[in-house]
Formats: C-alpha cells, structure tokens, sequence
C-alpha cells in the first residue's frame, strides 16, 4: 500500500545541460529528472554517456551546469567514487587491511592478551585474570564472527 512519502518527489532536475569546457562537448543535454522517496535508481548507458557527470551532479559534486536541481529539505546523497583515492604510500595489502581494520584489531589485541597471560601481574591477580579471559572471549566472538583466522589468506 502506498503512503504519502511514496509519492513524495525528493529530487528533481530541470532541463539541466553540461557541457565540458575544455573540449566543449556536451555530455548532458535538457535532462528532466525527478526522484520518489523510496525508489530504487539505475542509470545505463555506453561509456562516456555522461552517467558519472550525471551522478556527481546529483551528488553535489559538480555544480558547473545549466539547468536546475532540487532536494526537498532534509535528503542528501552520498558519491561512491568509481575510481576511489588510494594512498600511493601504501602496498595493496595495507590497503585493503584498512577494510578489514576490525578483525585485523581484533586479532592484535587476542596476541597482546595472549602474551599478558604469561606476566605475574596477571596470572598472580585472580580479578585481573578474569579481565582478561573475559576480554579475549569477546575477541573470540568477533574474530569467529569475521573469520579473521584465515584473514591472511584471504589477503
């Protein structure tokens, strides 16, 4: 059953055009655009259509156009990057550990309690024992939950 915000437009574009300056090619030309709240998008097209140009103008991105475009107050939209910024200091490894950084947290924390069972100061204080068997528990769940002992591997 529809409500109300079903038929709510939360975006709209009017007659917009894009033109890149640099080459003068016109890769957008007199799109009318409207969104429904709810809806689910897809934009097609052959490379170099303008459908990136089309998703950095809805994004907020690029704001070097002719026509109009309309949010109804309290949307936004978010740009996932086709080509997303890696850091060139870093190895694809590193990177791609970034995604990864709460099992790879998970699994530095478990070693480092792991060493502390062997210090005197916790294997000698019952109450700090527990601590720490009570926190590698957790550790337990979340690198289960990940599959952070193959997380190498996977690498």
């Amino acid at each position: 059953m529809a409500t109300v915000d079903d038929k709510k437009i939360i975006f709209s574009m009017v007659g917009l055009n894009k033109t890149i300056r640099q080459t003068n090619k016109q890769v957008l030309k007199n799109i009318y655009l409207s969104f429904f709240y709810g809806a689910k998008i897809g934009i097609i097209g052959l490379n170099g259509s303008g459908k990136s140009t089309l998703m950095k103008i809805i994004a907020g991105l690029d704001n070097q156009y002719e026509g109009q475009v309309v949010f109804s107050p309290g949307y936004t939209v978010g740009y996932l990057p086709q080509d997303p910024f890696l850091d060139p200091q870093k190895t694809v490894k590193e990177i791609v550990q970034e995604g990864t950084a709460e099992a790879v947290n998970a699994l530095k924390e478990y070693e480092e309690i792991n060493l502390k069972f062997g210090e005197p100061e916790y294997y000698e204080d019952p109450e700090k024992m527990d601590k720490l068997m009570a926190r590698q528990g957790e550790l337990q769940d979340i690198i289960d939950a990940t599959d952070a002992w193959n997380l190498d591997s996977k690498l």
